[in-house]
């Protein structure tokens, strides 16, 4: 994923322990959704198949 590998990049060039919590806050909120995302997808291609 870029945008996990560019806010990687961000919170390593950041000192603000706050800007990097806030930073992995966000990435991983990106993930949840992300994998939200596809779970939604595949239950979609199961009712089609069906």
């Amino acid at each position: 994923m870029i945008i996990t590998k560019v806010l990687g990049l961000t919170s390593t060039l950041t000192k603000s322990k706050k800007a990097k919590i806030a930073i992995l806050g966000l990435e991983m909120a990106i993930l949840v959704y992300a994998l939200a995302q596809q779970k939604s997808e595949k239950r979609k291609q199961k009712e089609l198949k069906a």
